[in-house]
């Protein structure tokens, strides 16, 4: 692209064209391939693909345990990077380094949690996303060794709409993200797992969810920047079948976390709460109101759905008979995780709140 396209068209516009062209490139690296070698190699990738997904699904309860998926990952990218030293591909080849970097400024960190994961999460999706596409325009030219794993059995009619929503969901965040003036990386997670039955109301549960971490949570390049953080917000959407314990969903942001004060002001100002009240609740508490319909700590704009969305998450929340908790730290994150009954279960229809400073 030229200097001259690139100060006239829209950045939404440049974007597009620099994902075609990154398309070009991968299919034209593809053709020139020496067969053989290439689908050794795209067999591999798709097995690392789904080694690399289960890994960062897998809880990490301590450091030691945390290291220990950072190692892993690492290997796995490691091999991959040495299977590749025989082809020419350089989208895959870029994305794969990009990946070895980011991870490794994590095991860096001398004190490193699941939270600093974060931003290497979106990178890796990239490289997963980016090698199963890579794969299926190679089966087109090479045979593939058959490789069926679960996680990228994802074309069968009962997961077409649970595809749909990932991608739903990823136009949403990217719209939302426009809108605001920031930069946004969405991870999805085992929403292939998701009952069918489920699909409408999870969407319209995790779209209020998303908005809400785009608009109050993420913040703009520039303040990011002056707190040493990723240009790039990560926002990360985590399904997990649990089998007959039932579902969790898991909703977390790298923003600046939920603002206490903001919240009272906000409720005061809007009559929720009595000034004196305010001045004696906990943080916690305050940080609950977010739960009342009609409160919004958002500019007034005219939406008469300003100050709706995480009631209408808690009511969601309570008709499958789910509980909503969520944590959240200043200036560094904030996570919602919802637990769900099993399909057919007969769970109390309660919602609790927690938060934690």
């Amino acid at each position: 692209m030229s200097d001259v396209l690139a100060r006239i068209l829209p950045p939404s516009v440049q974007l597009e064209l620099e994902t075609l062209r990154d398309q070009r490139d991968m299919y034209r690296s593809l053709l020139l391939a020496e067969p053989a070698t290439l689908a050794g190699f795209m067999t591999q990738a798709l097995q690392t693909v789904e080694r690399i997904r289960s890994s960062l699904r897998t809880p990490t309860r301590d450091q030691a345990a945390f290291r220990g998926k950072i190692e892993r990952l690492l290997d796995e990218l490691t091999a991959l990077a040495e299977a590749l030293l025989g082809l020419h591909l350089p989208t895959v080849s870029a994305r794969v380094n990009n990946a070895l970097a980011a991870l490794r400024e994590v095991e860096a960190r001398l004190t490193a949690t699941g939270n600093d994961l974060l931003p290497a999460m979106v990178v890796l999706e990239e490289l997963c996303s980016h090698l199963t596409v890579a794969a299926d325009c190679a089966a087109v030219h090479v045979p593939l060794a058959s490789h069926e794993p679960a996680a990228l059995d994802l074309e069968s009619s009962e997961r077409r709409a649970q595809l749909r929503l990932a991608t739903a969901l990823e136009q949403m965040a990217e719209r939302f993200a426009a809108e605001q003036g920031k930069r946004v990386g969405l991870v999805t997670m085992g929403l292939e797992d998701i009952p069918e039955e489920w699909t409408g109301t999870l969407f319209d549960l995790l779209g209020q969810l998303v908005r809400n971490a785009i608009e109050h949570g993420i913040e703009p390049v520039a303040t990011r920047a002056a707190h040493t953080k990723p240009a790039i917000g990560t926002l990360v959407i985590e399904f997990i079948d649990c089998g007959a314990h039932g579902f969790e969903l898991n909703v977390q942001d790298d923003g600046g976390g939920l603002d206490a004060e903001g919240i009272a002001a906000a409720a005061v100002k809007q009559g929720f709460v009595a000034p004196e009240a305010a001045d004696s609740l906990e943080p916690s508490r305050l940080v609950n109101l977010i739960f009342q319909p009609g409160l919004s700590t958002a500019a007034p704009n005219g939406d008469g759905r300003r100050g709706q969305g995480m009631c209408i998450v808690r009511d969601h929340v309570q008709r499958l008979g789910g509980r909503l908790q969520f944590s959240t730290k200043r200036g560094q994150f904030t996570r919602y995780r919802i637990t769900l009954p099993p399909l057919g279960g007969a769970a109390a229809a309660a919602t609790g709140q927690e938060s934690h400073g």
